[in-house]
């Protein structure tokens, strides 16, 4: 049940997060995914018959709700195999816009975790735009994810406004279910910079040297920014620069395991060499 959402944003202390529940919450799911995405078209919504059958062969859909039974996030899950493993694979993740930065967003992973944990599941994974600073600093940074797989255009053209006019690129993020949340949020001392950047415009992407540990690859701060700057190609050179740096750094065995914003101005992916 999505109503007004121009009350005072809610706090941890009053939001509960629990299984959603009937088709009236299914459709509050759906209105918010309209809401959190700037989805315009219906057929980039999830339709309420797959999120119900999904929750009755093993998926998962978690919905937090405010002191008032206000839907302000939901989370869509299902049973799937990455390299060879069976995991929860977390297809959306969205908080409502009036709702975002509250802690919210982080009360759900953390409950969709500890519930795969209980499937006896040991990895949730999810697909990400590279390029949004702040879902990177989230998913790398706050919850500890790590990623090895970019997948070039994962799900073709779309209208929505995050995605409009750009090729859907995506990482792929591999959170355990096991351990300490959290990931490295400070730069490497010792880093390879592989993408050469000249005020807020991309001038290169740098070859990786063999000796080197450590791999820093920047995006711009605000994408929406970039893309609103006056020069239609600047987003797709970023794009273009992201993907070649992740490309050939994952081919050379490198994981990214964390997101710096100790520069805010330049924030950064840290990546590490691993066997």
């Amino acid at each position: 049940m999505l109503r007004d959402m121009t009350r005072a944003a809610p706090t941890r202390a009053n939001v509960t997060v629990r299984d959603v529940r009937g088709v009236d919450e299914l459709h509050a799911c759906q209105e918010l995914q309209r809401k959190a995405w700037g989805i315009t078209e219906d057929g980039y919504v999830v339709p309420v018959a797959t999120m119900a059958a999904v929750q009755r062969v093993g998926g998962l859909i978690l919905g937090a709700f405010d002191a008032d039974a206000r839907l302000v996030g939901f989370a869509f899950a299902f049973l799937g195999k990455l390299n060879d493993q069976l995991i929860l694979w977390s297809q959306l993740t969205g908080v409502h816009p009036a709702q975002q930065s509250t802690g919210v967003g982080r009360m759900l992973k953390l409950e969709q975790r500890r519930r795969a944990r209980e499937m006896g599941l040991d990895t949730i994974a999810w697909a990400f735009d590279p390029l949004q600073a702040s879902n990177a600093a989230f998913n790398l940074g706050v919850l500890g994810a790590t990623s090895r797989i970019y997948e070039q255009d994962m799900y073709g053209s779309r209208t929505d406004a995050l995605n409009v006019g750009m090729a859907t690129d995506r990482l792929v993020a591999e959170w355990s279910t096991h351990g300490e949340p959290g990931g490295r949020t400070a730069p490497w001392p010792d880093a390879t910079e592989l993408i050469e950047v000249h005020g807020h415009e991309v001038r290169d992407v740098r070859a990786i040297r063999g000796d080197a540990d450590h791999l820093h690859i920047e995006i711009p701060p605000n994408l929406s920014r970039v893309k609103a700057s006056g020069r239609p190609s600047a987003a797709r050179d970023w794009q273009s620069a992201v993907r070649q740096a992740f490309q050939a750094a994952f081919a050379s065995g490198y994981v990214a395991v964390g997101f710096t914003r100790q520069d805010p101005s330049h924030p950064k992916y840290v990546l590490e060499r691993r066997p």
